[in-house]
């Protein structure tokens, strides 16, 4: 309980903290056997309290079911509390004061990192081992991995892309472009002024800029593209403030394209504006995690033949890594050894092939499951069809390249969940569009900023 009272002091200081829950002892690496099916706890009577924060409804319902197949298969309850990042901390205040804190987490990589700072999660490996750590995809579980032990299950990941309008390339006769210059070229050849009345009906490429995690989400795509971190992904000492100069070039290249190629109001747009505006056809193109195809299937699917995706390009061709992250599963370390057996072994139910899939399905072509035998199952499915050659691209990325969350280059870390709770990447970066300060004074005030956040986790 001093763990928890300690977190939740933490969580005050980050506000609107996407980190999620759990409680205990210290951290041990946790990696006792996972039990045969059929053991008991004795704690709460064999009830888990399970808490994600996939809150659509197509990938919760999923879930429901999932969590209610793998209790009756072991003869015990389970409860799954949908929790939404802006609910987070009364939701938390809640469980603190009666007892609930869950047993597992659905959460996000960077969720886990919290978890793992704090010493509130045990590690997985032996869960790992029990599904057959050959059949998951080795840079997922590269990225939940600190000091040899893994500290998550990962169970997908996403990957971000330029989606694009292939009918507009085609009737252009563009190409994809392969580095910076090209891409310019091609986001100005797509602004289309469609009734001649002298204004822009499609814009080449938006520059999503609101506050909240969007803005820092696009921003560290350009800076990834152009061999800019917050961590030396080798050693993790922060490199940022070297890169400052660098950084300076890549955040005027961004306000360039959004001057010259973007809608004006991206400055406020998030993730529903910038995808729905593809998926209208109101741009031609637009950095996303792949969430724009199921928009298109429910919500225009006229359109969705028509989309395709590539690789944002390296500045000057070659690309030194990506932006991407993903969800996992994560286990309490508090209770009984017990306990956190039992835990241990609900995760390790639902990573067959076909649960796995059936999982990253609920929202396809944003999430890509972790097994490469659910990834087999995932490709035959009728949602994705049309997309194979985008699956193999994304795949290719996620095995043979170099892909990160912010703050989270050299692995797991709090600095993670700080940039997502904080605005100030988007604040400076808004100022540079608006024409209210230089990009150097923006790139000097954001490290700033990340060093305070440094001072405040302690690395």
């Amino acid at each position: 309980m001093r763990n928890l009272k300690k977190w939740v002091a933490l969580f005050l200081t980050i506000m609107m903290a996407i980190s999620m829950v759990a409680c205990g002892a210290p951290k041990d690496g946790g990696n006792s056997p996972v039990p045969s099916s059929g053991s008991s706890s004795g704690d709460s009577k064999d009830k888990l309290i399970i808490w994600t924060n996939l809150t659509a409804e197509a990938q919760a319902k999923v879930l429901q079911k999932q969590f209610s197949e793998v209790a009756n298969e072991m003869g015990i309850e389970i409860e799954m509390v949908t929790v939404s990042f802006n609910d987070m901390y009364t939701k938390l205040a809640t469980a603190v004061e009666s007892n609930s804190i869950p047993d597992i987490m659905h959460t996000n990589f960077a969720g886990a990192a919290y978890l793992h700072s704090q010493d509130m999660i045990v590690g997985l490996d032996d869960v790992i081992d029990s599904v057959g750590r050959d059949d998951f995809i080795s840079s997922y579980l590269r990225v939940l991995t600190v000091d040899g032990t893994t500290w998550g299950v990962p169970d997908w990941a996403l990957h971000t892309s330029v989606w694009y309008r292939k009918d507009l390339f085609e009737a252009k006769g563009l190409k994809v472009p392969t580095n910076w210059e090209e891409f310019r070229a091609v986001a100005e050849a797509l602004c289309i002024d469609e009734d001649n009345d002298g204004k822009t009906d499609i814009y080449g490429f938006p520059v999503p800029m609101h506050a909240v995690q969007v803005a820092p989400q696009t921003f560290y795509e350009f800076l990834y593209s152009a061999d800019v971190y917050t961590f030396d992904p080798n050693t993790g000492e922060y490199v940022f403030g070297k890169s400052k100069e660098k950084a300076t070039e890549v955040l005027d290249y961004m306000i360039d394209l959004y001057k010259k190629v973007s809608p004006p109001s991206a400055t406020e747009w998030s993730w529903s504006e910038y995808r729905n505006a593809l998926v209208e056809g109101t741009v031609a193109m637009t950095l996303d995690m792949g969430a724009v195809i199921g928009m298109a299937q429910s919500n225009n699917p006229d359109m969705v033949d028509k989309l395709g995706c590539f690789d944002f390009p390296g500045q000057n061709g070659v690309k030194p890594a990506s932006f991407g992250s993903g969800y996992c599963f994560v286990a309490s370390n508090q209770g009984s050894d017990a306990k956190v057996q039992l835990t241990k072994e609900f995760i390790n139910k639902l990573y067959t092939s076909e649960r796995a899939a059936e999982r990253a399905l609920s929202r396809p072509m944003f999430a890509f499951p972790s097994l490469y035998s659910a990834l087999e199952i995932y490709k035959q499915d009728e949602s994705v069809t049309l997309f194979q050659d985008e699956i193999a691209t994304i795949s290719d990325a996620f095995e043979n390249s170099n892909w990160y969350w912010y703050g989270m280059e050299n692995g797991l870390s709090q600095m993670s969940s700080q940039i997502e709770a904080t605005t100030f990447f988007g604040e400076a970066i808004q100022s540079v569009a608006l024409g209210m300060q230089s990009s150097k004074d923006a790139i000097d005030y954001i490290d700033q900023q990340l060093q305070e956040q440094l001072e405040i986790i302690g690395n």
